[in-house]
């Protein structure tokens, strides 16, 4: 039997409550409601497809509300605490103006605050539907309390030199551009025979207008309005500041990897430069506060990340007999994780040659701060250590730094954390199963390189050794729990098979549907060495994505 979802759970640090994988779970568990047209510029293609579009989701299971019946009165200290900040903040940019300080957060000010529409807004948790050109003041994210908490999908006429031919980067700008002036999450574009789906992973899935509608709303949009884009924000760490010395031996190397393998990432045309929150066309500084808010006031937004997993010491399995006598109180039956008395936690696997424990490890590994260029960081000021300890994320700043508040960890930090803490429990599955395995010798004496881009690998090019997984995933966002537990998943399916039908694991290639390619490779310039061995081994975008038999 495979670990536990409660399990995966517990050693990623993703709540209690189970989270929900299957796109027919999400379906049953989503509310929308439709944003009143009024005014708004619709053309009639449009208008259909909002109209199918309800029939859909409705048939699917999605509860869709009137939106009069979404509605709920502003709390009086909501608007009290509301105006006090922006006082306060007032008083503080003047104080910083006269003293000479500068501060890089956008805060509420009572400009930004009178811009706020204080009448009933949406209820928490209720997805917003908009069709059409909407006016500013009376968009959607003027009758909301969070941008979070309140997904907003736009449906629009299909962009202006858009197909299925349009680049990356034409995709991108595009959206960027929709996103920004809408102040949506989601935009769809509806044309004359097809329909595209943008969303903030920076995908562009193109569908047929008149084939497969349900089964395309159902497996391409209800997992990103389920598992909408959350970037982690430093109060769900443990922060350590100023406390890792990237100069040591400990992490000199591994910095050395993520700044030398710079120029050789770069030539792929992987990693392009990415957007500054100065780029983006917001229609007024209200709309621009509530941009900044919703990505934790980032600098901005860049493409994939580079890690550097560091050395694990992998712990030795134990027997049932073993745990049984050193855990006499604890009732192991049906049980495949406990926590012992110090915190630790103990999982079981279940393997070909019997069941054993062991104590997950700690992992911690070197990456860059959100928004950073991820082919030339400078690593004082780029390079974040981060770490997954009992269920703990953890954040260590380098000594001597002091933080900016655009210092964030990559949107991607869940996905991280749980290929680092894959790659450490199979790890010391293997270490017993192949004592002789190159992966754990490689994992326990310089650590594995973890990358990701918004593209694919060609199949024709996966490397030998290396086990392709995750291509009938949901296509979620990559900063939802869901991405963290597919990952994990599908690295343990993968690790099995490998070794049940007798194949060396080498590293993953963990693909996110919609999204990009995570791969675990030896180090980030042997990576880069690969990826420049021949042009056809990836491209941003979806060029290879239909061969790997997607549910899309």
């Amino acid at each position: 039997m495979p670990i536990s979802q409660k399990a995966i759970q517990k050693i990623l640090g993703l709540g209690e409550e189970l989270v929900l994988l299957s796109v027919e779970d999400m379906a049953r568990n989503l509310t929308v409601t439709f944003y009143p047209q009024d005014g708004q510029k619709i053309s009639e293609p449009v208008k259909i497809f909002g109209s199918r579009l309800k029939t859909t989701l409705t048939e699917l299971g999605v509860k869709v509300v009137p939106y009069d019946k979404c509605l709920m009165e502003i709390p009086f200290k909501y608007i009290l605490w509301r105006y006090f900040k922006a006082v306060l903040n007032e008083i503080k940019t003047l104080l910083d103006k006269i003293s000479g300080k500068s501060d890089d957060k956008h805060h509420m000010t009572l400009g930004i605050i009178s811009k706020i529409k204080m009448t009933k807004k949406v209820k928490p948790g209720i997805r917003i539907i908009a069709l059409g050109e909407g006016q500013t003041g009376n968009l959607p994210i003027d009758n909301i309390l969070s941008f979070t908490k309140n997904p907003i999908i736009t449906i629009l006429d299909m962009p202006e030199g858009i197909s299925s031919d349009s680049s990356f980067k034409e995709h991108f700008d595009t959206a960027a551009r929709l996103f920004t002036h809408h102040m949506t999450n989601i935009v769809i574009g509806v044309g004359e025979m097809e329909w595209i789906l943008y969303s903030m992973n920076a995908s562009h899935p193109i569908y047929p207008l008149n084939e497969n509608l349900e089964k395309n709303i159902l497996y391409s949009l209800i997992p990103k309005l389920s598992a909408p884009i959350r970037p982690p924000l430093l109060s769900e760490f443990i922060v350590r500041r100023s406390a890792v010395d990237l100069n040591d031996a400990d992490h000199e190397i591994y910095v050395k990897d993520l700044v030398n393998s710079g120029p050789l990432l770069e030539k792929t045309g992987l990693f392009p430069k990415g957007k500054t929150i100065k780029e983006f066309d917001f229609r007024n500084e209200f709309y621009e506060w509530v941009g900044r808010v919703h990505i934790d006031h980032r600098n901005g937004m860049s493409f994939g990340f580079l890690a550097r997993q560091l050395p694990v010491k992998l712990p030795a399995l134990m027997s049932f007999q073993e745990v049984k006598n050193k855990y006499k109180n604890l009732d192991l039956q049906d049980k495949d994780y406990f926590l012992d008395e110090s915190g630790e936690i103990i999982i079981k696997i279940n393997t070909s040659i019997g069941v054993y424990y062991l104590q997950v490890p700690e992992v911690w590994v070197l990456t860059e701060r959100s928004g950073s260029n991820k082919t030339k960081i400078i690593p004082q000021k780029d390079i974040i250590k981060i770490g997954l300890v009992r269920g703990k994320m953890i954040l260590v700043t380098p000594k001597g730094y002091k933080i900016p508040s655009y210092y964030k960890p990559s949107f991607d930090t869940k996905v991280i954390l749980a290929h680092a803490a894959g790659n450490a429990i199979f790890g010391a599955v293997l270490k017993k199963l192949n004592p002789s395995s190159t992966f754990v010798s490689t994992l326990e004496t310089s650590g594995i390189a973890i990358s990701h881009w918004h593209g694919y690998i060609n199949p024709k090019y996966v490397p030998r050794g290396w086990h392709v997984y995750g291509e009938n995933e949901p296509p979620v966002s990559c900063s939802s729990p869901q991405s963290a537990i597919y990952a994990f998943q599908g690295k343990e399916r993968a690790f099995f098979e490998s070794f049940e039908n007798g194949e060396e694991y080498l590293g993953d290639i963990h693909i996110e549907p919609q999204h990009g390619s995570n791969i675990n490779f030896r180090t980030l310039s042997e990576l880069g060495d690969f990826l420049n061995s021949n042009n056809e081994i990836s491209a941003l975008g979806n060029k290879y994505l239909h061969q790997y038999k997607l549910l899309n």
